[in-house]
């Protein structure tokens, strides 16, 4: 079986994410892809497992200790052709997992980090580098200087992924319960994706306007502003209402509100507060929604080169 060991430099950058999504393209309904993660590698080492189960749950599972890893593989033998283990950013528990499997690393790392030196300690182990979360304007540098340098190192860029807001949205139980909320309708949309936030102020251009410049929207709006909140639910792009100072709405609010299906929200605080508050919720932010593996997907299918990924997987194992 061939095994590829997902690594990287520095922890959140996408190797859960890279993982489940190249899972999906490499397997096939005959021949899903096992995945899972070495146990011990590091702190969310059974929440990335419980990831894996939930988003793939016909993908056969294999976990354990970086030294039984290899004997779990094996036993995925028969229905699989492929194993994906997510390593850590640890340079020697990868190695360690590599060698004990045979397998082949490929290395996920952030733009801006010192990829070049990171790919060289792989050795021949290495099957290529992905940069996640490229920001917009830094496409041309990775296409051009980083990708020339890893090929004079000896490696090759198999694909840098764009910067994507959906990769970044938390649910909307997440913050709610971040900001000590209380529904005040729409607590079944919990799970639903906030891309985006918007704050309802002193809005100068037309409200349903303004309201819909993003998509997937939460709205932080004072709770005593009807005006700002009936702009914000007439746009198809608002998905739940934060209504700040914990002032209940006006009733033709939450008649409007529920017709539309949009959830409201009361938090404590005013706007701006709730507003800065929210810059802390990002670092609790994970991949564990099925929107996201399918975007993952798409992202991966678009830019990663999957074939080269499988031409050096169906190489012999021997390195």
């Amino acid at each position: 079986m061939a095994t590829l060991i997902i690594a990287s430099i520095s922890d959140r950058s996408g190797k859960t994410a890279l993982s489940a999504a190249l899972a999906s393209r490499l397997g096939t309904d005959d021949s899903p892809v096992a995945i899972g993660k070495a146990t011990g590698t590091d702190s969310s080492s059974e929440v990335d497992s419980a990831v894996f189960a939930s988003l793939l749950p016909g993908n056969p599972a294999i976990s354990g200790v970086v030294t039984d890893i290899a004997s779990n593989i094996s036993a995925a033998a028969n229905s699989s052709k492929i194993a994906i283990v997510e390593g850590s950013s640890n340079t020697q528990l990868n190695l360690d997992i590599a060698n004990s499997t045979d397998g082949l690393v490929l290395l996920v790392a952030r733009y801006g980090e010192g990829i070049v030196d990171a790919a060289k300690n792989y050795g021949s182990r290495l099957a290529g580098v992905v940069i996640n979360g490229v920001p917009k304007y830094r496409t041309g540098d990775v296409d051009r200087t980083i990708a020339s340098e890893l090929t004079t190192a000896g490696t090759k860029l198999l694909g840098s992924i764009p910067d994507d807001r959906r990769m970044l949205a938390p649910k909307l139980g997440q913050v709610a319960e971040f900001l000590e909320g209380k529904f005040l309708s729409g607590i079944e949309e919990s799970n639903q994706l906030l891309d985006n936030f918007l704050i309802g102020g002193l809005v100068l251009d037309w409200g349903p306007f303004y309201f819909s410049s993003r998509k997937n929207t939460g709205v932080i709006v004072r709770g005593d502003r009807p005006d700002v909140q009936l702009a914000a639910i007439q746009t198809d792009t608002t998905r739940a209402l934060f209504l700040t100072k914990g002032v209940r709405p006006v009733e033709y609010v939450v008649y409007e509100a529920e017709q539309r299906g949009i959830p409201l929200v009361i938090v404590p605080g005013n706007t701006h507060d709730v507003a800065e508050q929210l810059e802390g919720l990002q670092p609790l932010v994970g991949f564990d929604h099925s929107d996201k593996l399918i975007r993952m997907i798409d992202l991966v299918s678009e830019h990663v080169d999957i074939p080269a990924l499988e031409a050096q997987l169906a190489q012999p194992a021997t390195r």
